[in-house]
């Protein structure tokens, strides 16, 4: 069974595939607030050097955010247009837990949100120790969950994926065109108003 696995949460586009729970091949570039001008192609090419067809993927597996807001936009309508016009099972996973899922200890993911903010998670494993929500740094680092946690700030240089987590952790869209991406925050338009 192959799998497509798809995060643009931050500056880091990075595309999977992946073959009976084994990642194959993946796709990574660095954006430059272009990740919707390159996925569509990068997908094509990475299915096509590998001999797969969209027609051969049987799941897609998205972040879901927190995130960059365009970024997230990017991949969930990516995934979710070809989730509903080939009929393939959507599955959402925490940017935060899918950019950290390779750490082996207990990891407090950290996420830039400019202005001293940070998009934050702390995972063990497969277990959720402290939920996504947007904080202050200062708040972060006092926090008693992180505690013994290795803090990470994910960004397109560092971020370590365990594709076999993601798959134990990810949980099924059951209405493909109810999905939106968790943002955590209102963009700054909105804020602006």
């Amino acid at each position: 069974m192959y799998r497509l696995i798809l995060d643009s949460s931050t500056k880091l586009m990075w595309i999977g595939l992946a073959k009976d729970n084994k990642l194959i091949a993946n796709y990574t570039r660095v954006a430059r607030k272009d990740h919707a001008k390159y996925m569509v192609d990068a997908i094509d090419n990475l299915l096509k050097v590998n001999d797969v067809t969209i027609d051969d993927i049987k799941e897609i597996v998205v972040s879901s955010g927190p995130g960059s807001y365009t970024g997230l936009r990017v991949a969930g309508m990516v995934a979710k247009m070809l989730a509903y016009t080939k009929n393939i099972p959507l599955y959402e996973i925490s940017s935060i837990y899918f950019l950290s899922s390779g750490y082996d200890k207990k990891v407090a993911g950290l996420i830039d949100a400019r202005r001293n903010q940070y998009f934050f998670g702390i995972y063990e494993n497969t277990k959720t120790v402290f939920e996504d929500t947007l904080m202050l740094y200062d708040d972060i680092i006092n926090l008693p969950e992180i505690k013994n946690s290795q803090i990470v700030i994910l960004n397109e240089d560092n971020y370590l994926i365990d594709i076999t987590k993601v798959f134990k952790k990810m949980s099924l869209v059951k209405d493909v065109h109810s999905f939106v991406p968790k943002y955590l925050r209102k963009t700054e338009a909105e804020r602006n108003l």
